[in-house]
């Protein structure tokens, strides 16, 4: 974990003005863009729930996702490993919001009960499906009942279409990553997106 901390330490200053360089291949597919496009109507279909709930962001980085979509929560904590990386985000001042320098595998442990989870970041491609599978448990976990989360996903049917392939990660068709989270303990699963998007959303719901 040290050296997960050490890489993303190293990446935290320059990561906001990547992320505003279209050539970049962290953008690549407009995946940060579209991920807050695609995660805010389903924040609308959940608008009275999220209004009284907190949100957690898991991998959260300098704050970019919650600084787009923590207005519709009551309130939003942001979890990282990288120090550096929550040092860039405290520098934002984002209202009701609070970043803790964190493992996201223990999200209840660090975290008040939360309407909703989100990652935007791969997580469960970096870790593969015995630790992304861990990883969504820690986000149920950390839920209230009938909560949600939106995490994003390498999609297996895209791998051959867009510039960046790496074979470092896990790559999961939908129907692999709906069965991640109902091993996870979710009652109900879908992926949003288009199939030939390099990244998709797994949007899972917590049993009420």
């Amino acid at each position: 974990m040290d050296a997960i901390a050490a890489r993303w330490d190293a990446r935290a200053a320059q990561w906001d003005q990547q992320l505003q360089d279209p050539t970049c291949h962290l953008n690549e597919d407009d995946a940060y863009r579209r991920f807050v496009e695609e995660l805010v109507p389903i924040i609308e279909r959940h608008r009275k729930f999220c209004a009284g709930q907190g949100v957690l962001d898991a991998g959260c980085g300098t704050g970019l996702v919650l600084a787009g979509i923590v207005s519709a929560f009551a309130w939003g904590i942001g979890v990282d490993v990288s120090r550096e990386m929550i040092r860039v985000a405290e520098g934002k001042h984002l209202g009701n919001t609070r970043f803790v320098v964190g493992d996201c595998f223990k999200l209840s442990a660090l975290c008040p009960k939360a309407g909703a989870v989100i990652s935007r970041g791969v997580l469960l491609s970096h870790y593969g499906r015995q630790q992304g599978e861990g990883l969504l448990l820690a986000a149920r976990e950390a839920l209230v009942p009938g909560g949600f989360v939106v995490f994003d996903f390498l999609n297996q049917a895209a791998r051959g279409k867009h510039l960046h392939a790496p074979d470092n990660k896990a790559w999961f068709t939908r129907q692999q990553a709906c069965e991640l989270a109902q091993a996870a303990g979710f009652t109900k699963a879908t992926v949003v997106g288009e199939d030939g998007r390099r990244v998709l959303l797994l949007l899972a719901e917590a049993p009420v």
